[in-house]
């Protein structure tokens, strides 16, 4: 039986059909599920937590290969089918929550556990800061291909991100599979990609909002963005007193960590 075919035996069975709601594109491409397995390294995480399981395309391997996996999964429709799956699986565990509800120290250390899944597209940025904030060993998650580039941060590029740059200072991400939309069922309206981070340096996640109010606005200085953010624009006469040639630079321009220095700096002189 193929992935395609369990799937659509899975949603006639209980009645069921992809929800556009919570961003439903079931993935049906085996060689792209082995690839996503193979290159997260599952067994040598203590605990792994799954975003937004669905029918369980990821679970089903990740399963044979986890010491603890922990579904989580915000549509009761799908937990049901989830629940029926893998009962009796004792290192299993469905859970029914909006991840971004979710604990992940509840059931695991963030030096020990893996996350990943595949996610909704409408709340991608929402998801990575809140694994962000929370911590892992590594991660990986599907998303747009632009949105993979755009994570890929490279000084001087166009497209840089604060995201892309928080998580180019604190870790390492590579490109696991790019995923074409014929690899989905239904399939989207955008290619896909399935990315993995893994953590390498701890940057405390207070100089995230910092770092985004230096990127405000892409294309003008940080000086003039940091003009345009209620929290910092008092804070531009000491820097500029100090002859801080950072602020006629675009944020985009700097190294990410150099950009981390900077918001180090900038908060830090905000608490005083």
């Amino acid at each position: 039986m193929s992935e395609l075919e369990r799937i659509q035996g899975l949603l006639k069975e209980y009645g069921l059909a992809a929800k556009k709601s919570f961003g439903q594109n079931f993935l049906i491409n085996e060689g792209v599920i082995k690839a996503i397995v193979k290159g997260m390294d599952v067994s040598s995480f203590d605990t792994v937590i799954e975003i937004g399981p669905g029918l369980g395309s990821l679970t089903l391997p990740l399963s044979k290969q986890a010491k603890r996996l922990y579904a989580v999964e915000a549509d009761r429709d799908m937990v049901k089918v989830l629940t029926d799956l893998f009962k009796g699986q004792e290192n299993v565990s469905i859970i029914q929550s909006d991840f971004l509800r979710f604990d992940p120290d509840s059931v695991s250390q963030k030096e020990n556990r893996l996350i990943l899944g595949n996610l909704p597209y409408n709340i991608t940025s929402e998801l990575f800061e809140y694994m962000l904030a929370k911590g892992f060993a590594s991660a990986g998650a599907m998303v747009q291909r632009e949105v993979a580039d755009k994570l890929t941060y490279v000084k001087g590029k166009k497209e840089n991100t604060p995201l892309g740059a928080f998580i180019k200072a604190s870790g390492e991400l590579t490109l696991i599979k790019e995923v074409d939309s014929s690899c989905f069922s239904p399939a989207p309206k955008v290619d896909s990609a399935f990315i993995r981070i893994d953590h390498k340096k701890d940057v405390p996640f207070t100089l995230y909002p910092v770092v985004k109010a230096l990127f405000k606005d892409p294309n003008k200085t940080m000086g003039n963005c940091l003009k345009q953010s209620p929290l910092y624009e008092n804070l531009l006469p000491v820097l500029k007193e100090k002859g801080d040639e950072r602020l006629s630079y675009r944020a985009r321009q700097l190294e990410a960590d150099e950009l981390i220095s900077f918001a180090s700096e900038i908060l830090s002189l905000s608490s005083r």
